[in-house]
């Protein structure tokens, strides 16, 4: 990674108040990653970089920027640095993590079976039941991880078993029901996230594009 690009990260986290410890946590990865890109050992990947660029509140542009050059665009910058011989960030595409195995699991043999067992051995036939709930929640939760997509996962499924766990468990009938008043929001809220995430990774894509093609 270009040693500018490297200090810039270092920059902006430091400005945002985070230790690279909370910023590994935001960003679901581990602080040596973090550490090996500020020391421009590695390079962050397409869906981090969009991630930093959310989280700090600026373009990808701006992240990527060289301050030192004197044009303005990341793209431009990389290839100013090509042509001097510097080392240039190189960004890998993002692995696509194979969630097949998990939303293939026999999650529904496996709940029905707990559930017989629990009614069997302990009589917990009710609220046992409960878990017939989790077999949609599983398996659409990694389809929607998978396609990258919120609007797959099963929602109304998930607030259906949050308020039957806070009526049974807790009494909470009222105002449990509020859970069932998000439902509208949650769709709309996730077309909304959907369509920023491909906008900036479309805008990155063609970063690298004209990148390359320089």
């Amino acid at each position: 990674m270009n040693i500018e690009i490297a200090n810039r990260l270092v920059q902006l986290r430091k400005k945002n108040q985070l230790s690279q410890e909370a910023l590994a946590e935001k960003l679901g990865i581990s602080r040596q990653a973090v550490s090996k890109w500020e020391r421009a050992e590695a390079s962050p990947d397409t869906d981090n970089l969009i991630m930093l660029a959310r989280l700090y509140n600026i373009s990808l542009d701006e992240l990527l920027r060289i301050e030192e050059e004197a044009n303005g665009t990341a793209a431009e910058a990389l290839v100013a640095a090509n042509a001097a011989e510097e080392p240039v960030m190189i960004i890998e595409e993002p692995r696509k993590i194979d969630y097949g195995f998990l939303r293939h699991f026999p999650i529904a043999a496996v709940t029905a079976a707990a559930y017989v067992i629990l009614g069997a051995f302990w009589n917990l036939w009710h609220p046992g039941w409960l878990l017939l709930f989790l077999p949609p929640i599983w398996q659409s939760a990694f389809i929607a991880l998978e396609k990258r997509d919120p609007i797959r996962f099963a929602y109304p499924v998930l607030a259906a078993l949050i308020y039957l766990c806070a009526g049974l468990f807790a009494g909470l009938w009222h105002p449990g029901w509020i859970i069932f008043l998000t439902i509208p929001f949650y769709y709309p809220l996730a077309k909304y996230f959907k369509r920023l995430y491909r906008a900036q990774k479309s805008e990155l894509d063609g970063i690298l594009r004209g990148t390359r093609q320089e």
